[in-house]
């Protein structure tokens, strides 16, 4: 539960870094930040998501010799890219994104590439209360370093120097926790570089396939309607995407680690029943919620979504939906099946195949007067590789999810929805959403946790339990009573 919570933490402090670098900066230099550093973002996947993904796979299996192969991995290619910084330096002047911001991206890519793989190895060790101090320590340099540089100097260059500072700080503060145990030592050669490189790189090409998608819908909608509408699309897709990717990775953060724990305890049947077991809580969780929001959707509008995005942003939210939520489903309750089996081409596989979609329907369907079209031709797209994984899934073997836990969610749901229905009706704002959002809370967690809806109660329970019999006063209690 540590771990949930850290990571809950992170996504809130994350954003509010970032509404404060956006007003520090105005619109000019926040501009050159956030492309420098979505460069960096999509370098970094490219560059070391496989490292991170291998970590948290692998490491189990023999951690002495899988954190020396990883480590040897990561010092190669952050090798490659410091090059490529220096390289950037000697480019000319003249131009917006200059050589240095370019440099600057690079080195954010290798700092945060390095941070998620000491954070995934602490995962992987079950390591929560040092994995929570990590990402603390993180957030409050940030806060200090990024948001801090920002306020003071109103330059990108030197807000992301500072970004980069506060992950390098972040790391070096808990170099002793994030170190080898003295009990890693490896027993065996331990995973080869190629395995590492042929489990991580097709997701890792998923993961861009999937970020490629809603960019290209961008590009078309400031093409034919201009950047105004563009802008309102991505409003939209960018709500939208950090919602369902909020829930379902904060969930796989803890649920996948199970079913890797489950398959070294138990073998491949173990690890297949977790994996069925967190199908059932992916869905559990991530069908409510979009259907939450969907419901709350007015009041969220009036009071979150700045007013010249209001209407349209309902609009294509409403479209987008529905994609959304099977996205959700294929990168956290399908894909991991995948991981598991340690055959990861499909993942990618379905990513292509949802980006061949959306490029056809962005321009075949009829373009209209907006952007509608291409917001469901992202919908079409979502929908596609989910059910190109669903086919493929005869190669991972797994077990299906339980069907009274689909059945249960889709019910819990079906019944929050009638219920708070009617609210949808009221006057926008504040009363109206926190009325919706309580009455629908208690309906659907309610049921839920009656039925154990996703294993859900069991979850929380076992995390109950545990909690209590770590307290130092119970603990003191055992050893004087034996």
């Amino acid at each position: 539960m540590r771990i949930l919570l850290a990571f809950a933490l992170n996504l809130g402090v994350n954003f509010i870094v970032g509404l404060l670098v956006a007003g520090f900066l105005g619109p000019q230099e926040f501009g050159r930040f956030a492309l420098a550093i979505g460069f960096g973002a999509a370098l970094q996947i490219l560059a070391f998501d496989w490292i991170r993904l291998s970590a948290t796979r692998s490491y189990a299996d023999d951690p002495g010799a899988g954190r020396a192969t990883l480590d040897r991995g990561f010092l190669g290619v952050a090798a490659v890219l410091a090059t490529m910084a220096a390289g950037a330096l000697l480019l000319p002047g003249g131009w917006s994104f200059s050589g240095e911001l370019l440099a600057a991206a690079i080195a954010f890519a290798v700092a945060n590439g390095y941070f998620d793989y000491q954070a995934a190895l602490l995962r992987a060790r079950f390591a929560d209360r040092d994995y929570g101090r990590l990402v603390l320590t993180k957030n409050v340099l940030a806060l200090a370093l990024t948001a801090g540089v920002a306020w003071a100097s109103g330059s990108a260059l030197a807000t992301l120097a500072g970004a980069c500072l506060g992950l390098v700080g972040a790391t070096l503060a808990l170099r002793k926790q994030t170190r080898e145990p003295p009990d890693a030592a490896a027993t065996g050669p331990g995973t080869a570089i190629a395995q590492h490189l042929a489990y991580g790189l097709p997701l890792c090409l998923s993961s861009l396939l999937y970020l490629a998608i809603p960019l290209a819908d961008r590009w078309f909608a400031s093409r034919w309607f201009g950047f105004a509408e563009s802008g309102q699309l991505a409003l939209a897709q960018d709500v939208g995407l950090r919602l369902v990717l909020s829930i379902g990775t904060a969930m796989d953060v803890l649920l996948f680690q199970f079913a890797v724990r489950a398959e070294k305890l138990q073998g491949a049947p173990g690890a297949h029943a977790q994996i069925s077991r967190n199908m059932g809580a992916i869905f559990a969780t991530t069908l409510p919620a979009v259907a939450g929001v969907w419901l709350v959707l007015p009041s969220f509008e009036a009071l979150i979504v700045p007013a010249d995005f209001r209407g349209p942003f309902a609009h294509y939210f409403t479209l987008l939906l529905p994609g959304l939520f099977v996205f959700g489903l294929t990168s956290f309750a399908l894909a991991p099946a995948f991981q598991i089996a340690r055959r990861t081409w499909p993942v990618s596989a379905a990513a292509a195949a949802a980006m061949a979609i959306n490029l056809a329907l962005a321009l075949g369907l009829p373009r209209g007067l907006d952007a509608s079209a291409l917001a469901l031709a992202q919908t079409a797209a979502y929908l596609a590789g989910f059910c190109t994984l669903l086919a493929l899934c005869a190669l991972a073997r797994p077990r299906a999810p339980r069907l009274r836990d689909i059945a249960g969610a889709t019910a819990a749901t079906a019944a929050m929805c009638l219920a708070t229905l009617p609210l949808r009706a009221w006057d926008p704002g504040l009363s109206t959403l926190l009325t919706q959002a309580a009455a629908g809370m208690l309906i659907y967690g309610g049921l839920a946790l009656a039925w154990n809806v996703g294993d859900l109660r069991s979850m929380a329970g076992r995390a109950l339990a545990a909690r209590r019999s770590n307290r130092p006063g119970r603990q003191t209690r055992r050893e004087g009573t034996s």
